[in-house]
């Protein structure tokens, strides 16, 4: 191939590259442009659109009565209680007593038998009268100087002696008779005739529930809000859907060493105490002064962030918002939400009480949607009660 077709050659491909690179070039401004393009009439067509609003549930914010609680918890206890177990060890000789029988203070449940110490008894009551009749002999001897000082004193000894035996062996017999210590009910009989007890062993629980009683403690830092005669509501998971209305009527004066805690007891009503018993454990709530004008809304209406507690207030539309969204079929539905901060002083069930002034009287609070919300979201607010704003009926014995 000869110089001149070679430098054809070489200017042939340069032309063709130059020619490559420049289609390319405007391939990559054609994309660029449309893109920019398509942007541009995205961004005319969100700004053209009308700005979507959240459905909310909300509710309207009253003053409202606040009584606070303290709460904790209790075991129920009755008036009198009592586990009565044999004194002496012997044989079950009679059980005059059924399980969940009413027995009067003094009535005789179980006796053992006893038929040796009555024997024995006996025999000693056979000796007193001679005994006796000996000591006054010696005694008016001794006055005329018959009798030495000695043998008056072994005459009153003999029958000291003898009259000692004789209390011992009738509490001896007594101590097996076990006897209702109070008014009240039996529980379940636990030994039986014939049965060979030892001493401590267990025969029968004795019940005085004519008041019930229960026993619980609190903070030491609460004990300026205790006093005798407050009102104590229990609950107890035996009893489902029921409440139980006590007073206090004791306090420990001094703090429990070992736990820092005040001990307490409350009774319960007449009506109240016949449904509960001893040992059950409640949940109780002991009422403070009722503080008047207190904001009060349901818990669903408080959200938690980093950096505490917010609540939305709805806020209403502005003039240049009502002309964006003329035509809107709920338009007088709709709200700015407002993001604030609050600050919950009390909770009880599913309502709060606020501290503050960030949430007032007749303010629009959300209760349900907050979680699409940001500050200023425009917001649309459902014709129905939001969920968790009102407490659920239950059965009580109020």
């Amino acid at each position: 191939m000869s110089q001149v077709e070679t430098n054809k050659s070489k200017r042939a491909s340069a032309f063709w590259l130059k020619a490559g690179l420049i289609i390319a070039l405007l391939i990559v401004v054609g994309v660029i442009g449309l893109n920019i393009v398509k942007g541009l009439r995205m961004k005319w067509k969100m700004e053209s659109a009308p700005e979507p609003s959240s459905p909310v549930t909300a509710m309207t914010v009253n003053y409202q009565e606040w009584t606070p609680v303290i709460e904790t918890t209790g075991l129920i206890r009755p008036n009198q209680g009592a586990m009565l177990s044999a004194e002496a060890a012997g044989t079950v000789k009679k059980i005059l007593v059924v399980s969940g029988q009413k027995v009067k203070k003094g009535d005789l449940l179980v006796e053992l038998d006893s038929e040796v110490e009555t024997a024995t008894l006996k025999a000693s009551e056979a000796q007193l009268p001679s005994a006796r009749l000996t000591y006054q002999r010696y005694a008016n001897l001794f006055r005329s100087k018959s009798v030495s000082q000695q043998e008056l004193d072994n005459a009153k000894a003999t029958y000291d002696e003898l009259t000692a035996n004789i209390s011992a062996l009738k509490a001896s017999i007594e101590r097996r008779r076990i006897l209702a210590p109070f008014d009240g009910v039996t529980g379940i009989v636990q030994v039986n005739e014939g049965q060979y007890v030892t001493t401590g062993t267990n025969i029968v629980r004795v019940e005085d529930n004519s008041e019930m009683k229960v026993d619980f403690s609190i903070s030491q830092n609460n004990l300026s809000d205790l006093h005798i005669g407050q009102k104590v509501t229990a609950t107890s998971d035996a009893r489902p859907g029921e409440t139980f209305q006590a007073l206090v009527t004791a306090i420990e004066p001094a703090i429990n060493k070992s736990t820092g805690l005040v001990d307490v007891q409350a009774t319960f009503i007449r009506e109240d105490g016949s449904k509960l018993l001893s040992g059950m454990f409640t949940r109780l709530r002991l009422a403070l002064p009722t503080e008047k004008n207190q904001i009060i809304v349901p818990q669903v209406a408080i959200t938690y962030n980093m950096y505490g507690e917010l609540a939305y207030v709805l806020k209403p539309l502005s003039d240049e918002d009502k002309a964006k969204l003329e035509g809107n079929p709920a338009l007088d539905k709709m709200y700015r939400a407002q993001q604030i901060t609050v600050f919950t002083k009390d909770r009880q069930g599913i309502y709060a009480q606020l501290k503050g002034n960030d949430v007032k009287a007749g303010d629009k609070i959300v209760t349900g949607g907050q979680q699409r919300l940001s500050n200023g979201s425009l917001v649309v607010v459902a014709d129905k009660e939001g969920v968790g704003t009102s407490q659920p009926a239950e059965k009580t014995n109020l």
